[in-house]
C-alpha cells in the first residue's frame, strides 16, 4: 500500500503536469510555436536545430514574467485574454460527435 506522502507527490506531479500541459496549449493557440519556430515532435532540450528557437521563446517567458509584475497589468490582461478566447471560440469549428 502506497503512503499518503507517496499518493501526494504523484498527485502533485499530475496537477503540474496536466497545467504545463495548458500553458502548452495556450501558448500554441497564441500562435507562439509558429512564431518562434517550435517544430512538434523535437526535443527542445536536445535538438541543435530547436536551440536558438528554444532559447528565444525562454528570453520572450522572462520578458513577460517580468511585465507581469507591473501594477494592474494582470486584471487587465485577464479581460482582454477572455474577449480573445471569446471570440476564438466562436470561430473556431466546433466537434461533432460521430
Amino acid at each position: 500500500m502506497m503512503n499518503k506522502l507517496e499518493l501526494t507527490a504523484r498527485t502533485a506531479r499530475k496537477a503540474r503536469t496536466r497545467s504545463l500541459i495548458a500553458v502548452g496549449g495556450l501558448a500554441s493557440k497564441a500562435g507562439l510555436l509558429d512564431t518562434f519556430g517550435i517544430i512538434l515532435g523535437e526535443d527542445l532540450q536536445k535538438s541543435p536545430q530547436m536551440k536558438e528557437s528554444a532559447a528565444a521563446l525562454y528570453k520572450g517567458f522572462l520578458i513577460l514574467e517580468e511585465m507581469a509584475r507591473s501594477e494592474d497589468v494582470l486584471s487587465l490582461w485577464a479581460r482582454q485574454g477572455l474577449e480573445e478566447l471569446n471570440e476564438a471560440s466562436k470561430t473556431e469549428p466546433k466537434c461533432k460527435n460521430l
